[in-house]
């Protein structure tokens, strides 16, 4: 990853997240939820964008719990009905979709993957950004695939396996353990790390909690200017952190 500070073209911060419908085995995957934080260094500038993608449709979702180092030490299942604005209902492993309920779930995740397509169109075209960059980037490809979203000579840039390379680590660490060690804040209209803070406009600032689209979209973005202007004290503190927490997770 290349810092982009004193150019004059800038970078897209994308979290997309997923869900399984509910009762397919975790057979059926589609987007429920997309944050984007569009950065242009000649003026430090952020642009904010963001969309759910509300089916009628029960859903898995799944979150990590982690502890006061942002280690995961578990996973929290729900299920949530982002078309009909439920959330929070008691997940049961046990639970079938009923028979034929398969190929709809499928064809409403179709639908899903075309509006993401829809956003990345939305978002890309009118920004000069050579590459897009996402924590973990697995899950990002296969939805750039499903939902045909050419990259047109962008570069997909995985923060998560960039900060591994860069200091020499042999496991990657969760970004929820990085924001810890950034000391990522959210206070009322700003976002903060160690070193950086940038206002978030009001229609965005509820959907800035961890493990959504857009929190997690601006927990990448500062995370990626410590790693890019203050790597000498992002390493001192990632090592502090695996000594004092140990490794992986």
């Amino acid at each position: 990853m290349q810092s982009t500070a004193g150019g004059d073209r800038g970078s897209v911060y994308l979290d997309i997240e997923f869900g399984y419908v509910y009762g397919t085995c975790r057979a059926v995957m589609m987007p429920i939820e997309i944050g984007a934080v569009v950065h242009r260094p000649e003026d430090d500038s952020v642009r904010y964008a963001g969309e759910q993608f509300r089916y009628d449709i029960d859903v898995e979702i799944w979150k990590k719990v982690t502890d006061p180092c942002g280690k995961t030490v578990g996973v929290a299942t729900t299920v949530a009905n982002m078309g009909r604005g439920e959330y929070g209902a008691v997940y049961d492993h046990s639970f079938r979709i009923p028979g034929g309920g398969v190929p709809a779930a499928e064809e409403t995740a179709r639908k899903a993957f075309a509006d993401l397509g829809f956003f990345m169109e939305s978002v890309l075209p009118a920004e000069d950004v050579p590459e897009i960059v996402v924590f973990a980037a697995e899950m990002e490809r296969r939805a750039f695939r499903a939902a045909e979203v050419p990259l047109d000579g962008r570069r997909l840039v995985d923060l998560q396996r960039e900060i591994r390379r860069r200091l020499g680590m042999k496991q990657v660490l969760s970004l929820d353990r990085l924001a810890h060690l950034i000391d990522f804040s959210i206070d009322g209209s700003v976002v903060a790390s160690a070193h950086f803070q940038y206002p978030v406009p009001p229609e965005y600032r509820h959907l800035l909690d961890v493990h959504r689209g857009m929190g997690d979209a601006v927990r990448t973005f500062l995370l990626a200017r410590e790693f890019q202007e203050r790597l000498p004290e992002l390493e001192r503190r990632v090592r502090a952190l695996v000594d004092a927490c140990g490794s992986g997770g």
